[in-house]
C-alpha cells in the first residue's frame, strides 16, 4: 500500500514538473498563488542549470522515481536502498532550491514549494516502508 502512495506522489510531482516545463518559455503565464513569485523564480538566473530548466531536471527525477519504485516494489529487481538514495538526493536538491528562493531570489514559487512537499512526503513514506521491512514497525 505504501509503495502505491509513493507511486501516486511521484506522478503528482511529475505533473507539477511537466507543468513548469510547459510554462518555462513564458513564466508570466504560470498560475501562482503566492503573490506572483512563480514568475520571478522561473525568470531568475537560477531557473536553469547548464542551459536546461530546473523543471526539466524535475521531470527526469520524477521519471527516475517511477522506475525505481516499480523495480523496487512492484517487480522487485532492485534493492530499495537505490530508491532511498534517489529520494534523499532529491530532498537535498529541493532544499537547495528553497534556499535559493529565500536567500537569492527573494520570491517563492507555489509549484516549487508543492514539489518540495511531495518529495518530503515521499521520503517519509519510504522511511516507513524501510522500517517496516526491517521489522521495526508493528503491523
Amino acid at each position: 500500500m505504501k509503495a502505491k502512495i509513493l507511486l501516486v506522489l511521484s506522478l503528482i510531482g511529475l505533473g507539477i514538473s511537466a507543468y513548469l516545463v510547459a510554462k518555462t518559455a513564458d513564466p508570466s503565464s504560470v498560475a501562482c498563488s503566492i503573490g506572483g513569485g512563480c514568475e520571478t523564480v522561473l525568470s531568475s538566473s537560477y531557473a536553469k542549470i547548464l542551459g536546461i530548466s530546473v523543471a526539466t531536471y524535475g521531470v527526469a527525477w520524477y521519471i527516475g522515481c517511477v522506475a525505481l519504485i516499480y523495480f523496487s516494489y512492484f517487480q522487485p529487481k532492485l534493492k530499495s536502498i537505490y530508491l532511498t538514495g534517489w529520494l534523499v538526493a532529491g530532498m537535498l536538491f529541493s532544499l537547495y532550491l528553497l534556499s535559493l528562493e529565500i536567500f537569492k531570489i527573494h520570491a517563492y514559487c507555489t509549484w516549487c514549494l508543492t514539489s518540495l512537499v511531495v518529495v518530503a512526503l515521499m521520503c517519509k513514506a519510504q522511511w516507513f516502508i524501510v522500517r517496516e521491512q526491517r521489522g521495526e514497525l508493528s503491523q
